[in-house]
């Protein structure tokens, strides 16, 4: 059986198959057209393999992702035929997270004026940088409001962390409306549905994604985070501190939300 055939049948997914089928079909039209020749796959090398890459990067421009995707099936092919290719992808770049302006963000407030409730919960991840999960699973007794100041106790962040999260006035007062028209419930969580349930991550999702359609923003929860760590860092605040604001292990997990913003890097270049 040829070699190609022989390894797509060991694969269970028919998606697999049919982009590794199209992506080794364009390997092996390369393979011909360069040298004249059929692939040997148990005898292909690194450096042809390096070509390759370098081709469909200047010449086909790809994008880095379309290029491993090619890669990937290549390796797994000769994986198969017991080889090992020692030949490393392009790099991957993820874009940020866009972060709302400040109009941006008080647009997406003013569209849920109307909901105490909805208001609370994008105060929370916008002015708290509070996790969507994390905001639909806090318990009324999470919460700590005083005259002048406010805190909050996220029992099951990620990796079930525990951390206390200080409120600024403006969330707080928009906590405090929804508390004073929360129905009365036997359900413990904080934020209920209109049928007096706990809401689900998705439901949350669902409404940042509706009051953005109404505002003309592009929002989701995590913008809405990532809005937080934005001005966070606008206003001084030290990367350490983030870190613990945000409940993240690692310094280098923060520090992948502290891209620069378009009209920063202009701010930082007037006047040089």
């Amino acid at each position: 059986m040829n070699p190609v055939e022989d390894f797509l049948t060991t694969l269970t997914s028919p998606r697999t198959v049919a982009r590794y089928r199209s992506a080794l079909e364009e390997f092996t039209a390369w393979y011909r057209q360069t040298n004249g020749a059929e692939p040997d796959w148990k005898l292909l090398t690194p450096v042809e393999v390096k070509d390759y890459i370098a081709y469909l990067q200047t010449v086909r421009r790809l994008s880095p992702a379309s290029v491993n995707l090619r890669l990937a099936a290549v390796r797994s092919l000769l994986k198969h035929l017991g080889r090992s290719l020692r030949v490393k992808g392009p790099k991957q770049v993820t874009p940020p997270v866009k972060a709302l302006s400040a109009r941006e963000l008080g647009r997406l407030l003013a569209a849920a004026e109307g909901s105490p409730r909805d208001t609370a919960m994008l105060n929370l991840m916008a002015r708290a940088g509070l996790r969507v999960g994390e905001v639909v699973r806090l318990h009324l007794t999470d919460v700590e409001l005083n005259g002048r100041s406010g805190w909050l106790t996220i029992c099951n962040g990620k990796g079930s962390k525990t951390r206390r999260v200080p409120l600024n006035g403006e969330v707080r007062q928009a906590l405090k409306a929804w508390l004073d028209e929360r129905p009365q419930s036997n359900e413990p969580v904080l934020f209920l549905s209109h049928s007096g349930r706990p809401l689900a991550e998705r439901d949350v999702q669902r409404m940042v994604a509706e009051y953005a359609r109404t505002a003309g923003v592009d929002a989701s929860p995590h913008t809405l985070r990532h809005t937080f760590a934005t001005r966070a860092v606008e206003k001084g605040v030290d990367i350490a501190a983030l870190q613990a604001l945000l409940g993240h292990s690692r310094l280098e997990t923060t520090g992948r939300y502290l891209h620069p913003t378009a009209g920063r890097m202009q701010e930082a270049v007037e006047g040089l």
